[in-house]
């Protein structure tokens, strides 16, 4: 119980205080597209890999989605949201796509390197980065999307 607690504080709570305290501050409308969107995303993904069993987040293995409940509605959609962020600040957004790619590859395999994900039938590090790469490259086309049909963003 004390492990999903830490979860829910690094990958859950943390990134939220922080995203509302800096983010929500400068662009409401991030959280409000964004956010739910990447959501979802990191919930396909995640059922996708448990699913194919490449990783276990631990510390409920048997009950998936759970353990992956902070990511996918706190450190993920949160990232998301900064991804379009830093695209709208610095009109990169193919490096800033890659950027945040490695970001977040880095992030998870701090919880890799402590035993929290688990990597299995064949997954590694490499795979990892390209489950963010498409997600985010997705939100993008997603960001363009909306631009094009008028949504003030």
């Amino acid at each position: 119980m004390k492990k999903m607690i830490l979860h829910l504080l690094l990958a859950f709570l943390i990134p939220w205080i922080i995203c509302i305290l800096h983010l929500y501050k400068r662009d409401k409308m991030l959280l409000f597209l964004f956010a739910p969107y990447f959501s979802v995303s990191a919930y396909i993904i995640n059922a996708i890999g448990f699913y194919y069993d490449f990783w276990e987040v631990l510390p409920f293995p048997n009950q998936k989605h759970i353990a992956t409940l902070p990511f996918d509605l706190g450190i993920y959609p949160v990232l998301g949201c900064y991804l379009i962020y830093f695209i709208k600040k610095f009109n990169r957004a193919y490096l800033i796509i890659f950027l945040m790619s490695l970001f977040t590859t880095f992030l998870e395999m701090i919880f890799f390197y402590f035993g929290r994900v688990i990597y299995e039938n064949g997954w590694n590090v490499y795979l990892t980065f390209f489950s963010y790469l498409f997600p985010y490259l997705f939100l993008y086309w997603y960001y363009k999307f909306l631009i094009k049909i008028n949504i003030k963003i």
